[in-house]
C-alpha cells in the first residue's frame, strides 16, 4: 500500500505488491499508480479506540470458544465517532480475538492491524439467524488493516465432526464472511481473509472500493483435527460478489485464490449490476472471472483489465465465464474484458445460457461483449472456448480481438446463437456451430499479450 494511514500509522507494502501489472503502465509502481480510471488509493481512518488481544493460537490449532470477544467490539464499534475506526491490535504473545456476528455501524470502519487475526466462532448456534460474521450498513463504513479475518470454515463445527464447508457441499448453507448490506460508500481495504464459512465478500452497495486485500482459501493443508482442506472441498466459498443492487464500484489490486468464483457478479434486483471497474488482480485457484448465476434484474457497464488467473493449483479454474440459465437469467450487456492472461485452464473462456437444467422466462442473453488482448497459455489438450446464446430471439453478441488459445483445436473452439466478431488483431481460432455467425475484421498480423509480470504467488 502507498502513503501512510491518517492516523499515522504506516501502511506500507500490501497493496503495492497485490497486483503489479503486465502491461498496464504501472510496473515499478505501487499497484494502481497512475491509472487515471481509479479513485485514490484509499487510507485508513483514525483510531477511536484500540482494542488490544487477549489470546494466543498456536500454529494449525483454533481458538478457544469462552469468553468471546463479541460484545467487545460491538460496543466499541457503537460508541466510536463518524469517520473513525475501532482498531484490533495484538498484545505481546497475544494476537488472536474471537467473535459471533457483528455489526459495522454506519459512517464507522473496523481496522483488523498488522500481526491481528479476527477469528468467527465455529458454534453455529451462536450465529441464530445472522447470515454474515461482518454485516455492513448505511454509508461511508469500511473494513482496514494489514491483519487476517479467518471464519474458520474449514473448521469441525461446535458439536459437531463436520464443518460449515461440509454443511455447503451437502445442501446446507452457511453464513457469509462480511455482507454489505444497502450501503453507500463502502471502502474494504488492505485485509487478508481466510477460510469463510461460505461466501467471504458479498457486496450490495452504492459506490465501493474493494483494494489491495488478499483471499487465500483454505489457508493451510488440513484443518485442527487432521482433515486434509483442498479447494474442492472449500465448497461455495467466492471470493468478492457484488450482486443485488451493486454499482459504481472498483475491485483494485486484489489476490484471490478460493473454492468457488473469485468474482461473481450476480444482479438480482430489479436495478441490476452496473459501473464496475474491475482491474490489477491476479488470481489463483477458483472457478473464474464470473458474470452470474443470477442477474434478473441485468448487469452493464463493466471493465475488466490487467486480470492474471493462473490454474496451476487446480480447483476447477475458469477463465472468463457469464453464467445462467432461462430459471434467473436477463441481459448482461456493455462488458469489456482486456489485457487478460491466463494458464492451465480447461475452459479459458465461457458463455453459456445453461448453466442448470432449470427453465423459466427470463432468458440469458449477452451483448455487445468485447474480449481483447486476451492470451490462454498451457492449457490442456481438452481445453475448450465456448459462446452459446439461447436462441435465435435472444442472440448474443461478441467481438475477440488479439484473442490467442495456445493449443486450443478446431473442433473446441465452439459456439451457438451469437453473432461473433474477430479483429483487428489477430485471433487464432474460429469458433464454429448453430446459429453462429461469424465477421472476420482482423486487419494485419498482432502480437499476443505477452503476460509480462503477471504470474504472482501467494
Amino acid at each position: 500500500m502507498a502513503g501512510s494511514a491518517s492516523g499515522g500509522t504506516s501502511t506500507g507494502g500490501g497493496a503495492g505488491t497485490a497486483g503489479a501489472s503486465g502491461s498496464s503502465g504501472t510496473e515499478g509502481k505501487a499497484c494502481g499508480a497512475g491509472d487515471a480510471n481509479l479513485p485514490a488509493e484509499p487510507k485508513i481512518p483514525l483510531s477511536c479506540k484500540t482494542l488490544q488481544a487477549s489470546r494466543h493460537v498456536a500454529i494449525g490449532g483454533v481458538p478457544s470458544e469462552s469468553n468471546p470477544d463479541t460484545s467487545a467490539i460491538q460496543a466499541a464499534l457503537d460508541s466510536c465517532a463518524t469517520g473513525q475506526a475501532v482498531k484490533l491490535a495484538s498484545n505481546g504473545a497475544s494476537e488472536a480475538f474471537l467473535t459471533g456476528p457483528i455489526t459495522v455501524p454506519s459512517g464507522v470502519s473496523l481496522w483488523v492491524d498488522t500481526g491481528a487475526t479476527l477469528y468467527g466462532t465455529r458454534d453455529p448456534s451462536v450465529y441464530g439467524g445472522a447470515s454474515a460474521l461482518i454485516t455492513v450498513k448505511g454509508a461511508g463504513s469500511g473494513i482496514y488493516g494489514e491483519g487476517v479475518i479467518d471464519g474458520q470454515g474449514g473448521e469441525p463445527m461446535i458439536g459437531s465432526t463436520t464443518s460449515f464447508w461440509d454443511q455447503n457441499g451437502n445442501g446446507g448453507s452457511s453464513p457469509a464472511l462480511i455482507q454489505v448490506n444497502g450501503a453507500t460508500n463502502f471502502t474494504l481495504y488492505g485485509v487478508t481473509l481466510h477460510n469463510a464459512p461460505k461466501f467471504h465478500v458479498k457486496l450490495n452497495a452504492k459506490g465501493f472500493i474493494v483494494w489491495g486485500i488478499t483471499i487465500k482459501t483454505p489457508s493451510k493443508a488440513q484443518n485442527s483435527v487432521g482433515t486434509p482442506l483442498t479447494v474442492s472441498s472449500a465448497h461455495n466459498t467466492d471470493g468478492v460478489d457484488p450482486g443485488e443492487a451493486a454499482s459504481d464500484g472498483f475491485i483494485v489490486c486484489n489476490k484471490i485464490s478460493d473454492g468457488d468464483d473469485h468474482i461473481a457478479i450476480k444482479g438480482s434486483s430489479a436495478t441490476g449490476v452496473t459501473n464496475l471497474t474491475i482491474a490489477h488482480n491476479h488470481f489463483e485457484a477458483g472457478h473464474g472471472m464470473s458474470i452470474g448465476s443470477e442477474f434478473t434484474g441485468g448487469v452493464s457497464h463493466i471493465k475488466v483489465y490487467d486480470l492474471s488467473i493462473d490454474g496451476s493449483l487446480g480447483g476447477y479454474a475458469n477463465g472468463i465465464r457469464i453464467k445462467s440459465d432461462s430459471s434467473r437469467g436477463g441481459l448482461v450487456n456493455d462488458v469489456t474484458y482486456s489485457d487478460v492472461c491466463v494458464r492451465n485452464l480447461q475452459t479459458p473462456i465461457l458463455l453459456t445460457p445453461s448453466y442448470s437444467t432449470a427453465t423459466g422466462t427470463d432468458i440469458p442473453q449477452y451483448t455487445n461483449i468485447t474480449i481483447q488482448n486476451f492470451h490462454a497459455s498451457n492449457g490442456p489438450a481438452n481445453q475448450a472456448v465456448t459462446l452459446d446464446g439461447y436462441d435465435a430471439s435472444h442472440l448474443n453478441s461478441v467481438t475477440l480481438d488479439n484473442v490467442v488459445v495456445d493449443g486450443l483445436t478446431a473442433a473446441n473452439a465452439t459456439g451457438s446463437f451469437t453473432h461473433v466478431t474477430l479483429g483487428p488483431g489477430n485471433v487464432n481460432f474460429t469458433p464454429k456451430g448453430s446459429g453462429l455467425t461469424v465477421t472476420n475484421a482482423i486487419t494485419g498480423t498482432s502480437t499476443p499479450n505477452p503476460c509480462t509480470g503477471k504470474w504472482v504467488t501467494f
